[in-house]
């Protein structure tokens, strides 16, 4: 079960994030950002987005770069986020596969038919 995201009111965001409400309107503008919903007439956030606005801050603070610039960091990195979660079905999926695999070869040998050795060992015939 998942747990449930936590949600901020507008001026919770503007105060974690310290950034403007006119910053945080431009991010929304272009696609960087957005509400999680609505809690009467105000907008709420989800904690992934105060996270994706903190990533914004440090990138285009640390690194100077745009907000075109950021918007394809954000989706690269969503992708790659994708792909992993796709990596770590399939790796699962094998893995399933392989222990069902071990497992029947294992029924199988137990089953297997396997010689008892001799109570006495035979003698070599003689030349006699």
């Amino acid at each position: 079960m998942r747990k449930a995201a936590k949600l901020y009111r507008l001026q919770e965001v503007l105060e974690v994030t310290e950034v403007s409400r006119r910053t945080l309107r431009t991010y929304e503008e272009v696609g960087l950002v957005s509400p999680a919903g609505r809690q009467g007439r105000s907008p709420v956030y989800a904690e992934e987005m105060v996270e994706t606005v903190h990533r914004i801050q440090r990138l285009r603070r640390d690194l100077g770069v745009n907000l075109a610039g950021v918007q394809v960091i954000l989706q690269m990195r969503s992708h790659i986020e994708d792909l992993q979660q796709n990596l770590e079905e399939v790796v699962g999926f094998v893995q399933n596969d392989l222990r069902s695999e071990l497992s029947q070869y294992l029924r199988r040998q137990e089953k297997a038919v396997i010689p008892k050795p001799l109570s006495m060992p035979l003698k070599p015939p003689t030349d006699e």
